[in-house]
């Protein structure tokens, strides 16, 4: 696992994205959401979880689709930006202390955002822990080897880097294993390019994000 660190405690992780959420927010293509739909595959009405939602574009989707929400984020200002697009209910909270009981969300995500914990195997037994038996999780996670980093080294001899407070990048058995010893299984596997589809000539071990489709262990 590749690991860039500057923020050190929770008060630094959150200051860093408050700053951060105070000038843009996050979002992906759409493409990216209905992937997760269709790996959630939610009852109507169903509850879904999202944890680290930022500045909310997953509720959006979910909730003009039917689905109940439950978003947080450890943010204030990620928080403030989702509330005033109507977005809610909404929770400031760290993910790896969800303030919530066990098995108590059938359906949870978090997206592209456990690699930016403080701890990350904490936050993925969370994951675990609030996923009901039959439940389903969805957790996307960056690739260390991703095409367009190894072109990348070879031209600059930097690695890879997404400019967050806390990044980190694994191998898919490195990832796999974590969300494993963390108690959840993975069903499935699928990739994320960017939307771009053409990335696909490349192997899966080159993709860009990993998607798992995950269950209690």
């Amino acid at each position: 696992m590749i690991e860039r660190r500057h923020a050190q405690s929770l008060s630094e992780l959150r200051a860093a994205y408050n700053e951060t959420y105070a000038r843009a927010e996050y979002g992906e293509k759409e493409a990216l959401y209905e992937l997760v739909w269709e790996l959630l595959r939610p009852a109507p009405g169903a509850a879904v979880l999202d944890v680290g939602c930022g500045a909310g574009p997953f509720e959006a989707y979910a909730q003009a689709r039917g689905l109940r929400t439950l978003a947080l984020d450890l943010s204030d200002e990620a928080l403030k930006k989702a509330a005033a697009r109507g977005r809610g209910p909404l929770l400031l909270a760290q993910g790896e202390r969800l303030p919530l009981a066990d098995a108590s969300f059938e359906r949870v995500v978090c997206l592209g955002n456990l690699e930016h914990f403080l701890d990350p195997a904490a936050g993925a037994r969370e994951l675990a822990r609030v996923l009901t038996p039959a439940g389903v999780a969805v957790v996307m996670l960056p690739n260390s080897r991703y095409s367009g980093d190894l072109w990348k080294r070879l031209i600059t001899g930097e690695g890879p880097n997404h400019h967050q407070a806390i990044d980190r990048f694994a191998t898919d058995a490195e990832w796999r294993a974590l969300l494993s010893e963390a108690g959840l299984r993975v069903d499935a596997a699928h990739r994320w390019d960017k939307g771009k589809r053409w990335k696909r000539i490349f192997p899966f071990q080159l993709a860009y994000h990993f998607v798992y489709r995950c269950s209690r262990r």
